[in-house]
């Protein structure tokens, strides 16, 4: 899953800063790792909740783990 470069500008320009490609290449790899991993998480939640199918809980609860 790659962000469109467009989409992570637009984020990171909200801080009223200029943002340099590379930064927001780095910052895309980051989001795309965090992105995984709480994935991962929330898939981990639902099996053990014996689910095929990720719930919003699923996706709160990884992200409050991973943080």
């Amino acid at each position: 899953m790659h962000y469109p470069r467009a989409v992570i500008e637009r984020m990171l320009k909200r801080s009223n800063m200029r943002v340099s490609k590379k930064a927001v290449e780095e910052f895309g790899v980051l989001l795309e790792e965090i992105t995984a991993d709480i994935a991962a998480e929330a898939a981990a939640t639902a099996r053990q909740a014996k689910r095929k199918t990720v719930l919003i809980e699923d996706v709160k609860k990884a992200v409050r783990l991973i943080r």
